[in-house]
């Protein structure tokens, strides 16, 4: 049982390229804050996955939380961002599509999938009306890889097993 466990870990695992700090930019205007980062980087698995016509979805999590001296940080907002790319064997070509509202479009080439993959720009993340001013906010961004067609689910949560791939403070004047 322990070996089944520690197998399924070490899969989940094998998607991801190696752990490294990505840069991140945070930048703001009257009413939203945005968040780009990127590109991660996707290991040989994953590409090769969509080679051999495996859909591949990679889930970001963006997390912001008010920076507290003398308590645990208090959560402001969470966003969940799951892109994925759909191999179509028969045209040749790729489904990109964001996977929680449904927009898609078809691309030719596996590069700009994986663009479309693993980079955010200028991603709306919360509203400033949330934000007190000139408190500390710390953000962090994770990602995970799923090979297969993306569900959510109960236990999506449980299982998630992501990467840290940047983090940043801000403060709004």
């Amino acid at each position: 049982m322990l070996a089944a466990v520690f197998g399924i870990l070490l899969q989940a695992s094998s998607a991801f390229a190696e752990s490294e700090s990505y840069a991140m930019e945070i930048s703001y205007d009257d009413k939203l804050v945005y968040c780009s980062v990127g590109p991660v980087g996707l290991s040989d698995n994953a590409i090769l996955a969509l080679n051999q016509g495996t859909p591949v979805a990679l889930v970001w999590e963006i997390k912001i939380e008010e920076v507290r001296d003398y308590w645990v940080n208090k959560s402001v907002g969470e966003v969940l961002i799951a892109r994925q790319a759909i191999p179509d064997l028969i045209s040749k070509s790729l489904i990109i599509a964001d996977a929680k509202n449904g927009i898609s479009r078809r691309v030719n080439n596996i590069d700009e999938a994986i663009a479309f993959l693993s980079e955010l720009r200028h991603f709306p993340i919360i509203d400033r009306s949330l934000l007190s001013p000139d408190a500390v906010y710390n953000i962090e961004v994770n990602f995970h890889i799923q090979e297969g067609q993306f569900k959510e689910s109960w236990w999506s949560d449980v299982t998630r097993f992501g990467t840290t791939a940047a983090e940043e403070e801000l403060t709004i004047p």
